[in-house]
């Protein structure tokens, strides 16, 4: 044993115990209790929401230019709560709600304007979680009668849907789903990579995208950061937890010649143990990143977020820069090298060890940055990456394993797939959709849409 190893070693645990210090100090301040709560912002508040732990926004709209419906009747009902109220001005009413479950949103139609038409869904059931501010609970009102211009023709959907309400909702979901599915490859190129290079099937990647999402919720949601200035956090402590799991864990682990099947079984034990770790630090329930639900960018049936305009966008700009350091810089082709043949790149002199561990930094990183926009795009809990994990196996399977760029391919069409599957089946069958999908395509291509032969096996 050198000196030098010894001193590196002695570093590099040094470096292990500052970062869990680190992590301990701002996760002791992490409470769902101190989730923020948002103001009405000019919307009519019937019930105080600052004076609630949770609070409900109706949103009613017209159909054709999505302008709120003012003055209209809404029942809110569940959890011996029954009371009405009225939408204000813009369309809306934001209610504090003071228990947790399952309400029945109900709007009168005999107050919506002449010749508006009905609520695409009335009554309609609202989840309202815990700590949960400003949960959605939005409504279209769209013409029913042909006169008005609209059509009645059954559609494919089902449903009593005429075909204008049915390709809003079609259009409505391709447009989320490839949202969603450019989050995914985000989280998705990282666990790629992580196994073209070391061969390493990481179910413990999830976590990665959790931790990610509950480091911007405690920057941005308990110490009230600015949210930019949040998620950048994320992503350097994303990757500086890759870091530490490459350094701690599997370089010792590699070096000890450990096969794939034992790696593999102590990411399913690290997933679990970093999970419930989450659990005893962040709680159980749903927490909110603090997020505004105004639509920032209409087109026809088409709304979105800010965040979710910002988070395409990001991922849009990542996904160009992976693809231009895999290809254009030195650590690229050195990475693409190992990942085609490890003992000849390290034979060519290129450091192995090295790539790897930029690879688990890179990786991570993207993987927190996912977390941070899927908490923004769907919710955020202790499980919200190991909910999505299947996905991200499904897309880098799909793609081609070992593949970046069929990482992003199978991403977006896994997300695709899984929104636009919810127009005929039911939301909580829309992830076993996906799955045959993957298992389909895979039976006529094994090695994926992207994949080589000679990876198969």
């Amino acid at each position: 044993m050198t000196l030098a190893g010894t001193v590196h070693r002695r570093k590099a645990r040094w470096l292990v115990v500052i970062f869990a210090a680190l992590m301990a100090t701002l996760t002791l301040s992490a409470s769902p209790a101190m989730a923020s709560t948002a103001s009405s912002g000019g919307r009519t508040a019937i019930i105080d929401p600052s004076s609630a732990p949770q609070s409900l926004q109706v949103w009613i709209r017209l159909d054709s230019d999505k302008t709120g419906v003012p003055n209209v009747g809404v029942e809110v009902s569940g959890k011996g709560f029954d009371e009405k109220f009225v939408t204000g001005p813009d369309g809306k009413v934001l209610i504090g709600i003071a228990k947790a479950g399952t309400y029945t949103v109900t709007i009168d139609e005999k107050t919506l304007p002449a010749g508006a038409g009905f609520p695409n869904q009335n009554p309609r059931k609202v989840d309202v979680f815990a700590q949960n501010t400003e949960v959605p609970a939005n409504f279209l009102v769209s013409p029913s009668n042909p006169a008005i211009g609209a059509t009645t023709s059954p559609t494919p959907g089902g449903g009593g849907q005429t075909s204008t309400e049915f390709w809003n909702v079609f259009w409505s979901k391709v447009v989320t789903g490839l949202i969603f599915g450019l989050l995914l490859a985000l989280a998705a190129i990282g666990l790629s990579l992580i196994y073209g290079t070391t061969g390493l099937n990481n179910f413990a990647h999830g976590e990665l995208v959790t931790f990610g999402a509950l480091m911007a919720y405690t920057f941005s949601g308990v110490l009230h950061w600015p949210a930019w200035l949040a998620i950048i956090m994320a992503i350097v402590l994303g990757g500086a937890f890759g870091w530490v799991q490459d350094a701690g864990i599997w370089k010792p682990l590699r070096k000890r010649g450990l096969g794939l099947i034992p790696l593999m079984i102590v990411t399913i034990g690290l997933s679990l143990a970093i999970r419930y770790t989450f659990v005893f630090f962040w709680g159980a329930d749903r927490l909110t990143l603090p997020n505004s639900t105004k639509p920032f960018f209409v087109l026809g049936s088409v709304s979105l977020k800010f965040t979710d305009v910002a988070g395409a966008i990001v991922s849009i700009i990542l996904i160009l820069l992976v693809a231009f350091v895999l290809l254009r810089t030195k650590i690229g082709k050195a990475t693409r090298a190992v990942a085609d043949n490890r003992s000849l790149a390290a034979a060519s002199g290129i450091n192995v060890e090295r790539v790897i561990r930029t690879v688990w930094v890179g990786g991570a990183a993207l993987a927190a940055l996912s977390g941070v926009f899927v908490g923004y795009y769907q919710s955020l809990r202790w499980d919200t990456g190991a909910s999505i994990l299947l996905l991200i196996f499904a897309a880098v399977t799909l793609g081609g394993l070992g593949t970046a760029f069929g990482a992003l391919i199978g991403s977006l069409v896994i997300g695709v797939f899984i929104n636009v599957s919810t127009v005929w089946l039911p939301e909580n069958l829309k992830y076993v959709a996906a799955l045959v999908v993957m298992i389909l395509i895979l039976l006529f291509r094994p090695q994926g849409i992207l994949g080589r032969r000679d990876r198969i096996g």
